[in-house]
């Protein structure tokens, strides 16, 4: 039997260098945080709230390779954990004192 420690895990998935952001210039970041991430947890974003000023149009083209080349090539391996954490069948342990 294979048992796994949820917590351990979900430490070690945020240390792994394959679910971490590479460095970004001020003007991706600035997409990234303000525009992306804020449409990805299907938030609103207003065009009156971006700072047009804060980025560069090479910028965009930066995300949109960050994008391609790290958000969707971890998304598979993102989804294949979470896949078998799913399957995976809780067990309740308790402890005895006798």
């Amino acid at each position: 039997m294979i048992t796994v420690s949820t917590t351990r895990l979900a430490e070690g998935l945020k240390e792994a260098t394959a679910f971490s952001l590479p460095d970004m210039n001020e003007g991706t970041e600035y997409l990234f945080n303000t525009v992306y991430s804020r449409l990805s947890q299907r938030a609103d974003v207003r065009l009156s709230e971006i700072d047009f000023d804060a980025f560069e149009t090479e910028d965009i083209a930066s995300l949109n390779d960050l994008y391609e080349n790290v958000f969707e090539r971890n998304q598979y391996a993102a989804d294949s954990i979470m896949s078998a954490l799913r399957k995976t069948v809780p067990i309740h342990k308790a402890v005895g004192y006798v």
